[in-house]
């Protein structure tokens, strides 16, 4: 569900990329057209960026840099290669130093085998002398003790590798995690909105409550244009952090597009996900976010919702749209109010 959007919306996405695709040096290809269209959806502000910045004083993009957009902005997060790298090595290291210390334990236990193997023999020769026999026990001595070292160090090295290999999961854990967080914001983003409404989809979770609200910044476009998107980037911190701590710990918000919020309520009914859709909507209104240190006032920001709950048996994106139909409905009826459409009977 990388792209939750209606047939309606996704037809207007399609009628505002073309024109754009075909002004360019690239053909009329999937990844083109998937640039292009998260440019036209306002979902993704980095490539936004990026586009207007590349397409400035009517430059065109040719095959290259409409490739490396798509790498950068559009497709799915992965471990950084150079994260990846770090760790392949930090693996290798690893298991040569283990490799290593276990061949020295290896040779030490060689020689004291050969030790024992020595002192039985002249036990059952009988013919050593007491003197030799001394000897001999004082070399099997010595063996103890290179093969007591050797063992102390193979702990030690297999200790330290042990924590080197902590060290590093934690590393691939830490990027895992980042992968799933929107930069601007600490939100959650889309995918791991994704993931989370598939876990509630999935097994007995599925037969349970779940609602949903969706948000959308009213007028955001004007609010980029009077004050530049430095300050459209703070209304977006500011938006969602108050969304966060309204959500609580059990609760997931996620930014799902340019401006557009979700937030996923597990196991709560429609009335409860109305009551707090219109406690976010009346915060943000009665709130006032400054312009840096400026003490000048500013418009208010206000935001459109629209509140459903799963029905059984239906899919993430049929939950989806119909949110976002409620959310559209909204912004038809003035903006800064929720709207709430419940599944039909079956």
């Amino acid at each position: 569900m990388r792209y939750p959007d209606s047939m309606a919306r996704s037809a207007e996405y399609l009628r505002l990329a073309l024109p754009l695709m075909t002004r360019q040096q690239t053909a009329l290809h999937p990844i083109s057209y998937a640039v292009w269209y998260e440019f036209v959806s306002g979902r993704n502000v980095p490539l936004v960026r990026a586009l207007q910045e590349r397409t400035r004083d009517g430059a065109l993009l040719d095959e290259e840099t409409t490739a490396a957009l798509y790498r950068e902005h559009v497709a799915e997060p992965v471990l950084d290669p150079r994260d990846a790298r770090r760790v392949s090595e930090g693996l290798s290291r690893v298991l040569d130093n283990m490799a290593s210390t276990a061949a020295q334990a290896g040779d030490q236990t060689a020689r004291f085998d050969q030790s024992l193997l020595e002192w039985s023999r002249q036990l059952l020769d009988g013919r050593q002398a007491g003197e030799e026999q001394a000897r001999q026990l004082q070399a099997l001595m010595a063996g103890t003790r290179e093969m007591r070292a050797a063992m102390a160090t193979l702990q030690q090295r297999l200790d330290a590798n042990q924590a080197e290999i902590a060290s590093l999961r934690e590393e691939v854990s830490q990027a895992r995690s980042e992968a799933l967080v929107d930069a601007l914001t600490g939100l959650a983003n889309r995918r791991a909105f994704e993931q989370q409404l598939a876990r509630c989809l999935a097994g007995g979770e599925a037969d349970q409550s779940h609602c949903l609200v969706l948000s959308d910044i009213d007028f955001f476009k004007r609010v980029n244009d009077s004050y530049g998107h430095s300050f459209g980037d703070q209304v977006l911190r500011t938006v969602a952090q108050s969304i966060k701590r309204l959500a609580g710990e059990s609760r997931l918000a996620a930014r799902v597009g340019g401006e557009e919020f979700a937030l996923l309520l597990p196991a709560t009914a429609l009335p409860e996900a109305q009551a707090l859709a219109e406690q976010l909507r009346s915060t943000i209104a009665a709130s006032r976010i400054r312009r840096g240190e400026s003490a000048q006032t500013l418009e208010r920001v206000t935001l459109s919702l629209g509140v459903t709950q799963l029905a059984r048996g239906e899919s993430a994106n049929e939950f989806f749209e119909r949110a976002d139909r409620a959310l559209y409905a909204s912004k038809r009826s003035g903006r800064n109010c929720v709207t709430v459409l419940a599944a039909k009977a079956a």
